[in-house]
């Protein structure tokens, strides 16, 4: 059999004696034209290996670990090393366990062994999955185990790792080998966590007299000096009521309410329609939260409004129409289509590029969808629930764009002018709603052409009043006295007063 440039060898979870015999004969055979690299000599089985083959040759990626200041870049750094080392003569690539399972390392090694035309060979070993499930009393697939090797968690960004970790399933954390990344995996455990939660840190799995399980909080993971290479952290389940920081369980929250007939009678009888007023209301709230500048007022807010679309969502699971997973498939996808300057080969240099390349993109859904866009006017596609002022600005703006507008602002003022007179000949209620609409419309225009949103000027007079009319109500306290009691003279007077506290503010 040709040698391979680069033989993956398992080396067993740390006993000598799971050592397969396949492995044994090609480490005994190892000559001096076969290098012998070992991810880590911090192994049992290395130690036997030395006493056994006093001939072989031993090297470590140890140093690569004391060294390593980034997670990120350690086991690609170590296999750079190992493909390096193969172009040169065949080696042996042995580490801890079995090649395929929890080892990073490998996977990189064998990507570029791929790339550099290098031939790979898997030796298998016994895992260290079955000394710890067996320590652990686990059933690996009956309990839904997840494993993340410890120095590919502690890489992760914090908002990467509610989507790496199930909490409400059980996690084994391979490899956590010292106490400085054991920090790194409590401090990414605990987005997911609590503090508290009883967590195992198995030692030398299967090795006789070495096996050791320190049960402990999470918070004290690294309080210690338990950890070392042979180091398996287990982590039990969370009940979905306690894990409040995952997606999922909102979505098991919304399950059970819905659920009949246990779950709660109200959200059992809602429907997409009798939600549709608390969907506007929790969007107008998210904007003043925005508006305020609160940030935990706005992380409340946001999570009404999330309630709102795991609601629909779930309304619609149990009416057979789609599910929160069509949800989400539906908005990635499209921001990966829209977006081929991020997630493709499309090159822009400014925004502008981008909202034109938005709509084109737009255009061109509605075309493949069968939509006749040669049909289409100008005005469609602008939600008439937004509010009404939002509404008139959009129009105006696509209005514009195809060269309906006025020629100066003159002509502004003047069409301001002339629906404020038929507001004043108006004779009746419906001619007056209708004169009133014709002149906001026309006041709409008018904070367009300079170039401010009419919606958000309005709020922000609602705000400014809001503090002004409050302001009036203290003082009224403050005399001890009822606000309709005050004369037309005294209520200008307080008003006055009024806008002078709420300008020093």
């Amino acid at each position: 059999m040709t040698t391979a440039a680069i033989t993956l060898l398992g080396l067993g979870p740390g006993s000598i004696d799971d050592l397969t015999l396949q492995a044994q004969t090609l480490l005994a055979q190892a000559g001096p034209e076969q290098s012998v690299y070992f991810r880590t000599a911090i192994h049992p089985t290395v130690e036997a290996l030395k006493e056994r083959l006093p001939g072989l040759h031993i090297e470590s990626f140890d140093h690569f670990y004391d060294e390593a200041e980034d997670w990120r870049v350690l086991y690609q750094r170590i296999a750079e090393e190992v493909c390096t080392q193969a172009a040169q003569r065949p080696i042996i690539y042995a580490v801890p366990g079995h090649p395929l399972i929890g080892e990073s390392s490998v996977q990189i090694v064998l990507k570029l062994a791929r790339e550099r035309g290098l031939s790979t060979r898997i030796v298998a070993g016994l895992s260290f999955l079955e000394p710890v499930c067996s320590v652990l009393e686990l059933d690996p697939f009956d309990a839904g185990l997840q494993l993340v090797d410890a120095t590919n968690l502690a890489a992760l960004e914090f908002e990467e790792i509610a989507g790496k970790i199930i909490p409400t399933e059980p996690l084994l954390v391979a490899q956590v080998y010292n106490r400085r990344l054991a920090s790194q995996v409590k401090l990414a455990l605990s987005e997911c966590y609590p503090d508290e939660w009883s967590v195992k840190l198995v030692r030398a799995a299967g090795t006789d007299g070495e096996e050791i399980v320190h049960e402990m909080p999470l918070y004290e993971l690294d309080r210690n000096n338990f950890a070392n290479h042979l180091s398996t952290l287990y982590v039990p389940p969370v009940d979905p009521l306690t894990s409040l920081r995952h997606p999922e369980t909102l979505r098991y929250l919304i399950m059970r309410l819905r659920r009949d007939p246990d779950g709660c009678p109200w959200d059992r009888q809602q429907t997409h329609q009798s939600l549709t007023r608390y969907v506007i209301e929790e969007a107008y709230e998210v904007v003043e939260a925005l508006e305020e500048e609160d940030m935990e007022h706005l992380a409340e807010e946001l999570g009404d409004l999330l309630l709102q679309i795991y609601l629909h969502a779930e309304i619609a699971r149990q009416d057979g129409d789609f599910s929160i997973g069509d949800v989400l498939e539906h908005i990635s996808a499209k921001m990966i289509r829209r977006h081929p300057h991020v997630f493709g080969d499309v090159e822009v240099s400014n925004a502008g590029q981008v909202v034109q390349n938005w709509e084109d993109i737009k255009r061109q859904e509605r075309a493949s969808a069968g939509q006749d866009i040669q049909a289409e006017s100008v005005l469609d596609r602008v939600p008439l629930a937004s509010p009404a002022l939002i509404v008139a600005q959009e129009y105006q703006k696509r209005a514009v764009k195809a060269g309906f507008e006025f020629e100066d602002l003159s002509g502004v003022y003047a069409k301001l002018s002339e629906e404020m007179t038929e507001l004043e000949q108006a004779q009746t209620p419906e001619e007056r709603r209708e004169e009133i609409g014709d002149i906001l419309f026309i006041v709409a225009k008018l904070a367009r052409w300079f170039k401010v949103d009419a919606e958000e000027a309005l709020r922000q007079t609602n705000r400014k009043f809001r503090k002004r009319f409050q302001a009036m109500e203290a003082m009224a306290r403050e005399q001890g006295r009822e606000l309709p009691s005050y004369s037309n003279l005294e209520w200008r007077d307080l008003w006055h007063r009024a806008k002078e506290i709420v300008r020093a503010e």
